[in-house]
């Protein structure tokens, strides 16, 4: 633990003194909570617990004063809080006039923070923001438009291979068609390109005769390699970096940098190094579309009491060790922001420079990223009982800030979220009900179905054109369809109930739905194992579940909490991803047929050590198989083992 962690640790311990402990939050509450989950969950109940503690010491505190003192710039909301306040205003952001402007925000969040201190969290005081400020709201292209073509640049980009590289070789599985995503296993249909375990390397095996190092990639030992993209010819290394620098003040802090790094890959053996781009803050993702990497970081604000004005290195993002100009600087429509969520720009033709950078003053979030959009998602709901959205489009590299809006609940996951012909559609979960929002280009709620699903919770979602499908859980699995062709009247037009719960849908075909969850018995708590199943949505007011197959004395699958980690290709007709359970890590692939069901291919141990989930990689009829430093190949015709090597 640094001394940045702590200090924010003490912190929060004196500030929780003085915080009653609401009857939600109570021991007794929290194992009724928990026995609403199934036995799959056992395994997680001391990090529940734990997270709940953490809660009781961090969020209560902020919770106290987070429902009020919004910017003015924008119109009041119809949503309001316990009090009778309102939870959110606004379809604007406004960016900061100067830096003066930021600083003061600063200041006035931390006399609140002392003054609360002082109170035992009872005083709030109001910040507004200036009104007059840039709204910087520009008018995008559709939604159907902008997603073609960032398929068809995503497909250009793919088509620059090595020299005797296989054209059918398998991609990462991704959120968004034609938005490709960093992942530690990559292949350009010869060479694999594998993370390294101790993050500072990423090495090249060579596949054309069998398994061979070529060349390893490494970075200094301040620098963490997180995930990369292969693509072009090209290697995109992005992570983060930091170090200890002491202040005036005789206080130590951390300097943490997101970076990446790009490297020529005409000669895989010796890789050459193009340009690094850094920007402040712990990395958070990237996406890469239309010849540009968009990279996401976490700055948060260093505030000791002791910065001035003039310390603008404190608290205004760099970028390229340049500030952030304050034009690019959006404020927050919350009182308590603490962070940036800093986002940058970079064309492949020029890796050593930031095309275009944007702050968002926020209080944390995560992020969705569509064809021509990117969706900021502050998730509000254990204080507020909503979610704010803003929307950044991004075409050619270009970053404008669009629209910010609101819904009820907390959203799952990125597939609860979704851009369609210039409409967002969104699935929450609101105490214990869901809902379905959809949303115009301001992020203004047009039409909305509110109170599905009594005393359950959304598990996972997958929206294709008119028509999503969304999964929530307590004792059985209701599958939800729903029909969004009106965008003012979406509208429950199927429901399946079946015991267990499928936590990540993938469609397979035009006509199946593919889920894979856990497979429980009926009386909601009893785990069999993890389990696949296959839906029909020809008709999507009658989905059925035609097919099942349950992997038994199996608990956990990595694609259940990270979808790249899924191999799934419908022409091959093959379904790969690794599991655990009694008989440890094993990586499985299937087929499918309507006649036979699933078909079990492929069960066999997984080797290797190492804290990155396993890869499956195919190039033309091979499958590699990676964990850690082992990489291990197999037939895809019979899928027997044919070769290994030890990085």
């Amino acid at each position: 633990m640094n001394k940045k962690e702590q200090e924010f640790i003490d912190q929060m311990k004196q500030e929780s003194e003085a915080v009653n402990v609401p009857k939600s939050l109570e021991p007794k509450e929290i194992e009724e909570l928990l026995k609403s989950r199934p036995e799959k969950f056992v395994w997680k109940r001391a990090y529940i617990a734990a997270a709940a503690c953490c809660l009781l010491v961090c969020g209560i505190v902020y919770g106290t004063t987070r429902e009020s003192a919004y910017g003015t710039n924008v119109e009041v909301g119809s949503r309001a809080g316990a009090d009778g306040e309102p939870v959110f205003r606004g379809s604007g952001l406004s960016t900061a006039k100067s830096y003066d402007d930021v600083y003061k925000y600063l200041e006035a969040r931390m006399n609140e923070m002392n003054a609360r201190s002082s109170a035992g969290g009872a005083v709030i005081e109001e910040y507004a923001i200036d009104d007059s400020a840039d709204m910087g709201m520009v008018t995008s292209s559709s939604g159907a438009e902008a997603e073609g073509q960032a398929v068809q640049e995503a497909k250009t980009m793919d088509a620059a291979v090595p020299d005797t590289a296989s054209s059918d070789y398998s991609e990462t599985n991704v959120r968004q068609e034609g938005v490709d995503e960093a992942d530690v296993v990559k292949t350009d249909g010869r060479y694999l390109y594998t993370l390294r375990d101790n993050g500072r390397a990423v090495a090249v095996t060579d596949t054309k005769e069998g398994l061979a190092a070529v060349s390893e990639i490494e970075l200094e030992d301040s620098y963490t390699i997180q995930e990369f993209y292969v693509n072009g010819g090209k290697l995109v290394l992005a992570g983060s970096t930091w170090r200890e620098e002491k202040t005036k003040e005789g206080w130590y802090r951390s300097i943490s940098n997101t970076f990446a790094i790009t490297y020529d890959l005409s000669n895989p053996e010796k890789p050459e190094k193009l340009g690094e781009v850094m920007q402040s803050g712990d990395y958070q993702s990237s996406r890469m579309a239309g010849g540009h990497v968009y990279l996401f970081s976490q700055y948060y604000v260093y505030d000791n009491g002791a910065v001035t004005a003039k310390d603008t290195d404190a608290y205004i993002p760099m970028i390229n060790q340049g500030l952030l100009p304050e034009g690019d600087i959006y404020m927050p429509v919350t009182k308590n922001a603490y962070m940036y969520e800093v986002i940058s720009s970079i064309d492949m033709e020029k890796p050593d420079e930031a095309k275009d950078s944007k702050a968002v003053f926020t209080d944390g979030g995560e992020l969705y990223v569509s064809g021509q959009n990117i969706y900021w998602y502050e998730d509000r709901s254990w204080y507020t009982g909503d979610t704010v959205i803003r929307r950044i489009s991004y075409q050619d590299g270009e970053l404008k800030a669009e629209a910010s809006g609101m819904v009820g609940g907390y959203i799952h996951d990125s597939f609860c979220i979704d851009e369609h012909k210039g409409y967002l559609r969104v699935i929450t979960t609101e105490g214990d009900t869901n809902s379905v929002y959809v949303l115009d280009e301001e992020l203004k709620t047009i039409g909305s179905i509110e109170g599905l699903a009594e005393d359950e919770r959304v598990y996972s979602a997958r929206l294709l054109g008119d028509t999503g499908y969304f999964v929530t859980y307590r004792e059985t699995d209701p599958l939800f369809s729903v029909d969004f062709s009106d965008p003012e009247k979406p509208e429950i037009i199927g429901e399946l109930k079946i015991p267990g719960f499928s936590e990540y849908l993938h469609f397979y075909g035009g006509d199946l739905l593919l889920g894979i969850g856990m497979d429980v018995d009926e009386d909601g708590f009893t785990t069999n194992g993890v389990k696949l199943s296959m839906f029909d949505i020809r008709d999507n007011t009658d989905v059925k579940e035609v097919q099942k197959y349950v992997l038994k004395n199996v608990y956990s699958a990595d694609v259940m909490y990270d979808y790249r980690a899924a191999l799934i290709d419908v022409e091959k007709n093959i379904i790969g991803f690794s599991a655990d359970g009694g008989n440890g890590e094993r990586y499985y692939v299937f087929s499918y047929d309507a006649d036979n069901g699933f078909e079990c291919l492929m069960d066999e141990a997984v080797n290797g050590n190492g804290y990155q989930t396993v890869r499956g990689v195919y190039i033309d009829t091979i499958l590699y198989v990676v964990k850690g430093n082992i990489i291990e190949a197999y037939s895809m015709e019979d899928y027997k083992k044919i070769d290994d090597i030890i990085l």
